[in-house]
């Protein structure tokens, strides 16, 4: 089974949000306009990845995707209605709230 080192920092502008990398403090393929509005990562932490590994609220299968195809992997926890900015507009648009799940397809 093989094991990756991922390493998590926490967004400085926004609440319960979280970026992935396979590389400590190596940022340089992040999308600029997400590490705009990510902001300065904060370390976190650092863990080994395997297929059998329990991560919270995220699988890890998904989260070794997503790095192997993109390098990162960015968890926004939208438990809270006021940090949840896309049902905030689709209020204000007179649409539906979307559930969790779904607005995890937005971000993917």
């Amino acid at each position: 089974m093989a094991q990756q080192l991922v390493y998590v920092y926490k967004s400085s502008k926004k609440l319960r949000s979280y970026l992935y990398i396979k590389e400590k403090d190596v940022f340089s393929h992040i999308p600029s306009g997400l590490l705009d509005a990510f902001g300065t990562p904060q370390f976190v932490m650092m863990f080994a990845l395997h297929e059998d590994r329990v991560l919270p609220k995220i699988k890890a299968a998904d989260l070794m995707q997503a790095l192997n195809d993109k390098g990162y992997f960015v968890r926004i926890d939208l438990d809270d209605p006021e940090e949840n900015m896309l049902n905030i507009e689709r209020k204000r648009l007179g649409l539906p709230p979307l559930e969790k799940d779904k607005i995890a397809d937005y971000f993917h």
